[in-house]
Parts: structure tokens; sequence; C-alpha cells
């Protein structure tokens, strides 16, 4: 009898174990498979990324634009509140991102439906601003180490707070050169561009190349003018439990670097703008 108790609660222990070690996981888009072959200028202009987002798209067939990620509590939505934050939707606060590669840098592109900017904390990430998680090995594993970047625009919208958080020695971001950060009022928009090297997120032999895999994390956070409203009120993006509430290596998505261009209809669609395919969702 006491060999059966030792037995089921061996069982107990290891069924326990694995569900507390088991992580949330997107259905449709866990994992991101990135286009070669794009040449990006990192100057806040997407329109370079024409056609990126029409292609690489989760297994539902829907853009990385709006997706869903576990929040506190276990809860799945498109954007998660903080401290008093209210969202109204995907015209008050909404991300979507885009991600291409060559041999020396991996680019990053995002866009923002935002229907106010505020940045008046002194911290890059406490306002309308974007935090980045990498997780190098691409594994996933817990307590993994992990490279931390943030960077917003002032409230006035003009000049770039960038925080190099974690760079394990590298020597981070510049502004301007590997960052910038654009806010177009009229469309309620806002548009990042980063730039990250082999060489900054330390890859062997200081080169991307095809499969190549990565863990990375994206919040954007938002806040508002409103009494109450500023600061971080929230956020939207991609797996963003891996920066926000303590920072997680496991709760990141999936980069695949892969050696696929864009297709030459998808990169001549210059009518596809971000606008267009954001007011056609």
């Amino acid at each position: 009898m006491k060999n059966y108790v030792l037995i089921a609660t061996a069982l107990l222990v290891l069924l326990v174990s694995t569900v507390a070690d088991a992580q949330w996981r997107s259905k449709t888009h866990d994992e991101y498979k990135a286009l070669t072959g794009v040449e990006i200028e990192i100057d806040g202009d997407l329109g370079e990324w024409d056609g990126v987002l029409d292609t690489v798209k989760g297994t539902d067939g829907n853009p990385f634009c709006g997706v869903e990620f576990e929040g506190v509590g276990g809860k799945v939505a498109a954007f998660e509140e903080h401290g008093g934050g209210k969202w109204n939707g995907a015209d008050d606060h909404e991300t979507c991102f885009m991600i291409v590669w060559d041999s020396e840098a991996v680019y990053i592109g995002l866009s923002v439906t935002d229907d106010e900017h505020e940045h008046a904390a002194g911290q890059a990430w406490n306002g309308d601003a974007a935090q980045l998680a990498f997780e190098t090995t691409g594994k996933r594993d817990g307590g993994a180490r992990l490279f931390l970047y943030n960077a917003g625009l002032n409230d006035g919208a003009k000049d770039i707070i960038l925080g190099n958080e974690e760079t394990h020695g590298s020597p981070g971001l510049v502004s301007g050169e590997d960052v910038v950060i654009v806010r177009n009022e009229a469309k309620k928009e806002t548009y990042y561009e980063f730039r990250f090297t082999a060489e900054e997120l330390q890859i062997k032999g200081d080169k991307f190349s095809d499969g190549v895999e990565f863990g990375l994390g994206i919040c954007v956070n938002d806040g508002d003018k409103a009494a109450g409203q500023g600061g971080q009120k929230g956020w939207s993006g991609w797996y963003t439990h891996s920066i926000v509430h303590q920072k997680h290596s496991e709760k990141t998505g999936l980069v695949v670097l892969t050696n696929e261009t864009l297709a030459v209809e998808a990169a001549n669609k210059l009518a596809t703008t971000w606008g267009k395919l954001k007011s056609d969702r």
C-alpha cells in the first residue's frame, strides 16, 4: 500500500510540474516566418514594407495585426488594460508588426493606431512607447538571457526617448540610426522602425542566416492625455508578458528567418498601404 501511495504522489507531482511549466502559445500567431531581400531604410517611413503584412500571416490567414496574447489571470485579448487605463477598441490602440532580415541585421516595423499621443514621463517605456525583448537561442526556455530595449516619442512627438535596458555588454541602439519613430497625427498612427544587428544581439559569427530562430516579445504601451490616463495604462503587441509583470524568456513568440522573398506582385502593390489595410479590417 505504501508503494502505491508513493507512486501516486510522484505522478501527482509530475503532473503539477508539467502543467506549471506549460506555457500559453497562440494557436494561430506563435511563429513569425521572416522574409529577406527587402531593403529597409530606418527613417520612420513604412513605404518599403508594402506587401510584407499581406504576405506573412498567421495559420488562420490573418496578418500580425491586433494579435491576441495571454494576460493576467489567463485572459486572452488583443489589449490589456493596466493601472486604471481604459481601452475603447482598435481605434483607441492597436499594433501591427512586420519583420525582415539580411545577413547583418533584423528589421522590425510597427504601425500603431493610437487616438492620442502621450508621453510626459521621463522613462522611455512609461507612455506611448515600444518595448522589445529578444531571447536569442530560440529555445524559449525559462530563465534565459533577454536583450531588452525601450523607445518612445516625447510628449511633443518630436524627440525619441531611448532606453537600452539590457544589452549584455553590447553598445545598444542609437537613436536616428537604429530606431526612428514618426507620429502621423492626421491618421492617428505612430510608426516605428528598428534595426538590430547580429553583432548587437551577439549572434554567432555576427551574421544572420536562413533558419536562425530567436524568441521575441513586443509590448507597445498606451497612455492618454485625460486625467489619470497618462503613462503606461495598457498595452498591445505580441507575447507582451515576456516584458510586463516581470521578464519571462519563455513567454516570447518565435521568429524564424527564412530565405523566402517578397513576391513581385506583392512588392509592386503600392496601393496596399498601412492605412488601407487597417481600414479594410
